[in-house]
């Protein structure tokens, strides 16, 4: 049967069906069902860092060596790093992320070794330290000098899922040419870390 010899109901029911299919479609393309971090890298933009699934395999206490030919530590990256290099692994783009496994909850002293980048640029890069979102403490890293820091971390600031997942902001973070996406971006190179029980006391 020929469109033309269908009733005007059928070809209204038709269009009808069709219409819904089209405004269906635009409402998953308006409304992505997308985890929280794949829409804050692809769809809203607001982070340079898009979490890769890692084991955060880690012994409590343990120093890393993040330099290259130093210790494994591709499981505890989950983004935000390039590298392994023999000055440490790089920061890149605005947020870098560490994921260590910690088992119960408990007061925390993280440990950082960072050296900040020597491309032109500020005298200081700031860094914002997190975890599990919560803001834990502020540091700035001096270009071609290397440091250590620590940070405590309270057990309250810890979730109930057995890691710890630590940010580091950048917002000094430096442009490294024209044209560059922020993804790229550069701020300083981490040598070594641990996550150690606080001390009583």
């Amino acid at each position: 049967m020929r469109l033309s010899d269908r009733s005007p109901l059928a070809i209204y029911a038709l269009a009808a069906v069709l219409a819904l299919a089209e405004l269906a479609i635009l409402w998953q393309a308006l409304h992505p069902n997308v985890s929280a971090d794949y829409r804050a890298y692809y769809i809203d933009r607001t982070t340079t860092c898009l979490p890769q699934p890692v084991t955060g395999a880690y012994v409590l206490g343990t120093e890393l060596n993040f330099r290259s030919g130093g210790d494994e530590t591709r499981e505890l990256r989950p983004c935000g790093w390039s590298g392994p290099a023999g000055d440490g692994m790089h920061s890149v783009g605005e947020t870098s992320r560490l994921r260590f496994a910690i088992g119960t909850p408990q007061p925390l002293t993280l440990m950082l070794e960072l050296t900040g980048v020597t491309l032109p640029g500020p005298a200081k890069q700031r860094v914002v330290i997190s975890v599990d979102g919560s803001k834990i403490g502020d540091i700035a890293v001096t270009p071609d000098k290397t440091e250590r820091f620590t940070l405590a971390i309270p057990a309250k600031a810890l979730g109930e899922s057995g890691f710890a997942n630590i940010g580091l902001d950048f917002p000094d973070a430096i442009n490294p040419g024209k044209r560059v996406s922020n993804t790229y971006w550069r701020s300083v190179k981490l040598t070594a870390a641990s996550l150690s029980p606080a001390q009583p006391g």
